[in-house]
């Protein structure tokens, strides 16, 4: 977890996994240990509720707040709303226009995130999908 990033109580973090192995029953793949182990990588700025899963492998990107109960399996983009199990994107947290104002503040010019993949992911993760976000959260 990288600076300025905070979770509440209950955050899970898994960083392994037990493969299947054709041929081989799961308890003796478990009893030999044997595990897939990945990384998890919390930017800058983010903000854990409370009951927080992370799974194996995924980056929880800079300024992204992961909602209370969330199970994120995947990565998340700079910036997002997610909430659910499985996680979902539900929002952003600046318009690219305001990440950008944002960053220039707080960051020197070569850490910034570049305002073409931030649009590329608000369109993505958010305008392109504003009727699913609507069902999901029942609005």
């Amino acid at each position: 977890m990288k600076k300025n990033s905070a979770s509440a109580e209950g955050l899970t973090v898994v960083t392994g996994s037990h493969p299947s192995v054709v041929g081989k029953l799961f308890l003796d793949i478990a009893a030999d240990d044997i595990q897939e182990a990945k990384d998890v990588i919390v930017e800058e700025d983010v903000w854990l509720a409370a009951n927080v899963t992370l799974l194996a492998g995924l980056t929880v990107g800079r300024g992204a707040i992961i909602g209370s109960g969330t199970v994120c399996r995947s990565s998340v983009p700079p910036y997002a709303i997610v909430v659910g199990n499985p996680a979902k994107v539900v929002g952003f947290k600046f318009s690219p226009e305001e990440v950008i104002a944002h960053e220039k503040l707080l960051y020197p010019e070569n850490e910034r995130l570049g305002l073409e993949l931030l649009q590329k992911n608000y369109n993505k993760y958010f305008i392109n999908r504003i009727a699913e976000i609507k069902s999901h959260l029942k609005l």
